[in-house]
């Protein structure tokens, strides 16, 4: 049981790394291979390092653009949120800027031949995806790229607004259009909606956005350990009720918890440590109106 434990372990911490590396590699390929070369802008505060970089100096390279902004924000959420999170989060997006800056320097985008490619709605819908499944991976890993993402976790923290995610894509659009203005380019424009509706819908495919949470019934012959570690490690509340297995007819627990959607895979190394032996199923949540639940942001 203990060699068992420490396996779920080293896993979930290899899974952890892989996931850290990984999610901004997607992210930067995305900006650096695809949108930026393109004349594409990304939208929030990619989008905005685009702008600056209309004007910055030839050695300020966007990565580094990226990162600077993102600096105050990551101060900002020593205030909101645990340590970890934010560690996390500040070396995702110093993997993101370091991978953008090598992209860059490097002319990544002219040796691959995608500078030339004709068919900018194919760059448009390419970049976008990517952008998104680094997302995805990052919201799966309970990580954050920083930018918007803090903005939006920081507000629905501290103020409980509601329609968070509407209010970043307005934000997004807002940035686009900014920087389609100065370029004075509509096809730029147009491009960059088709980027953002392919990084909605990849993120919806990838990571599940129509479900806001899920629910786990888990059952088992004690239901003590799951519940202790439920609230210790997820910080969820659960409920927990007697039943009768009707084929072993013997007497059973079961526990349910409801999650947020980024706390699925979470919750899943959890069961399978804690109570290998139980029999555990997922719902998807559509939606959930409950304390700790309103506003979920993706």
């Amino acid at each position: 049981m203990k060699g068992s434990g420490g396996y779920m372990k080293r896993l979930s911490l290899a899974k952890e790394i892989a996931i850290m590396l990984l999610a901004p590699l997607c992210i930067a390929c995305g900006m650096q291979l695809f949108l930026a070369p393109a004349g594409i802008n990304a939208g929030g505060f990619l989008g905005i390092s685009q702008i600056i970089g209309l004007w910055a100096p030839e050695r300020l390279y966007l990565g580094i653009i990226y990162f600077i902004l993102n600096v105050p924000l990551i101060v900002l959420s020593l205030f909101f949120f645990t340590k970890k999170f934010v560690v996390k989060t500040l070396i995702t997006v110093f993997l993101i800027s370091v991978y953008m800056t090598l992209g860059e320097v490097l002319g990544l985008p002219r040796k691959l031949g995608l500078v030339s490619f004709e068919n900018i709605t194919l760059i448009a819908l390419a970049g976008g995806a990517l952008l998104a499944i680094g997302i995805a991976l990052l919201l799966i890993g309970e990580g954050s790229a920083g930018g918007t993402d803090i903005i939006s976790l920081i507000l629905q923290k501290k103020y409980r607004l509601g329609n968070a995610s509407r209010l970043l894509l307005l934000f997004d659009l807002v940035v686009i259009a900014v920087y389609c203005g100065i370029e004075r380019s509509l096809p730029s424009f147009l491009y960059a909606v088709a980027a953002l509706a392919s990084y909605q819908i990849t993120l919806e495919f990838v990571f599940g956005a129509f479900s806001n949470a899920v629910m786990f019934e888990i059952v088992t012959s004690d239901s003590q350990a799951i519940i202790k570690a439920i609230d210790e490690e997820l910080g969820r509340g659960s409920t927990m009720f007697k039943a009768i297995g009707t084929y072993t007819k013997e007497n059973k627990e079961v526990v349910v918890c409801v999650v947020r959607k980024r706390q699925e895979s979470k919750a899943r190394e959890l069961v399978k440590r804690i109570a290998p032996d139980s029999f555990a199923y997922t719902i998807p949540i559509k939606e959930v109106i409950g304390k700790g639940f309103r506003n979920i942001y993706m």
